[in-house]
């Protein structure tokens, strides 16, 4: 939840928890959870767990209460409740009545000892907090040791004890008993990474869609968020955790996860902080690693990747024809080779990519992210309203792929005055010509037709 004008001393709020708080849930939240949520975190979900004893269920509050009985403001409160919301401790609501100003802050429970440990990212962020000796002490302390091997199991069922005769009068009751609220861990879902892109990368290999669990995509979700891996960090790694037959082992998933972020970051592991307060960012800031990756490879390095290196003997000749006909630099061509491969599906349309190239010559484009925002000045033209999607732990996503219609070609502009400005005098634009390996491509291809 944000800060937000709504939020002041008399703004009402009401706690929902249909979960009994626990001495144990006590322990494992001092435990494990204070490390990385701090005091004040930890001390205003108790508070708002222990007070709510004292009301009626349900009963309407004011958040001035939560400022007087935590001596701290509304801003701080705010914050804090971040952390708690982030960690999975804490739901909040808002009313969806203009005039009706109330929040609701459903309360969930910490998860047990063994769900804490499985769970990819506090596990890590735990380790990484509190040091390997001290985190080994509390796994060993919190978690029951598994049943001993080798015995089976001669539990008796239900109606091998007892007769199931019918009884009149009585009814099933309604489902309104206490029940456990318990968190599913940090707060992440499905739309945090970009399975399309996945799925794309993916065409070819061994791994089938069927392999996708709802508990496999969650885990991939959690691992690129704690990683900060893109679509095409996952497929390397998936191809290294996953069999034809088996399907994807989760516990070798996190391995490779693990093995492959050290590979990049020179042994270092993901450390956990709070979050900056969100700003406006300008277009495409987000996707910058991805432009950056299409800026410093050659076009037909970025063609295997998309072809599995297997291309085609089309496919080489778009490209070369780019190269050939064209100035357009390495990420520029680059940058339209992934937006027509996701646009047609997978089908790099000569007549199409090429008219693209040179409307982007044309208008003196002469880097990714230069295209890059024209394809988004050109979505924005031509959509009327824009339902801005969630941003995804994906390939750092082309923004066109929020949209599965399939489009014309993207002009730069359709003004005069939006002309990309020429290149300075004397610059040096590094173009797939420059490439040894590209150009004797060329010159065989060329040789061969």
């Amino acid at each position: 939840m944000n800060f937000n004008e709504r939020l002041k001393p008399n703004t009402e709020f009401m706690v929902y928890n249909p979960a009994a708080f626990e001495k144990s849930h006590l322990n494992i939240l001092n435990e494990l959870y204070l490390p990385l949520i701090h005091q004040d975190a930890a001390m205003a979900y108790i508070y708002l767990q222990e007070s709510s004893a004292y009301y009626e269920k349900l009963e309407i509050r004011f958040h001035k209460e939560i400022m007087d009985a935590l001596n701290t403001s509304l801003s701080s409160f705010s914050k804090t409740l971040e952390k708690l919301e982030g960690i999975g401790l804490v739901r909040s609501f808002v009313s969806d009545e203009a005039h009706d100003d109330l929040f609701v802050y459903e309360l969930l429970q910490p998860l047990t000892p063994e769900a804490f440990f499985k769970d990819p990212m506090l596990s890590l962020y735990l380790h990484n907090h509190i040091g390997p000796n001290a985190y080994k002490t509390k796994k060993d302390r919190l978690c029951y040791p598994s049943k001993p091997e080798h015995f089976t199991e001669v539990t008796r069922k239900f109606t091998e004890v007892f007769q199931v005769g019918s009884e009149e009068g009585f009814s099933i009751p309604e489902d309104s008993l206490r029940k456990d609220n318990a968190s599913t861990g940090p707060n992440v879902d499905l739309d945090d990474f970009d399975f399309d892109v996945l799925f794309t990368h993916l065409k070819g290999t061994k791994i089938d869609r069927a392999f996708f669990t709802k508990e496999v995509r969650m885990l991939i979700v959690k691992l690129s968020v704690l990683f900060n891996l893109n679509a095409y960090d996952m497929k390397q790694i998936l191809l290294s955790a996953t069999t034809q037959y088996a399907g994807i082992d989760r516990e070798q998933l996190r391995y490779e996860a693990r093995k492959y972020y050290q590979k990049e970051n020179r042994g270092k592991l993901p450390s956990m902080t709070t979050g900056p307060e969100p700003q406006q960012k300008e277009v495409g800031n987000s996707n910058d690693s991805y432009i950056e990756r299409l800026e410093s490879i050659s076009p037909l390095d970025r063609l295997n990747d998309i072809r599995n290196h297997q291309p085609s003997d089309n496919d080489l000749k778009l490209v070369t024809d780019i190269i050939a006909k064209t100035s357009l630099p390495n990420g520029v061509v680059n940058l339209l080779l992934e937006y027509v491969y996701q646009q047609k599906e997978g089908n790099l349309n000569y007549p199409y990519t090429m008219k693209i190239a040179r409307d982007w010559e044309e208008k003196g484009i002469r880097s990714a992210r230069e295209a890059y925002q024209s394809i988004m000045e050109f979505r924005k033209q031509r959509n009327t309203k824009r339902t801005g999607p969630r941003e995804r732990q994906g390939e750092r996503r082309p923004a066109w792929m929020d949209d599965t219609r399939k489009t014309a070609p993207a002009p730069a502009s359709n003004k005069d005055e939006d002309k990309k400005p020429a290149p300075e005098k004397g610059a040096v634009q590094k173009t797939a010509k420059d490439d040894p390996e590209l150009q004797k491509m060329i010159d065989d291809f060329r040789k061969s037709r």
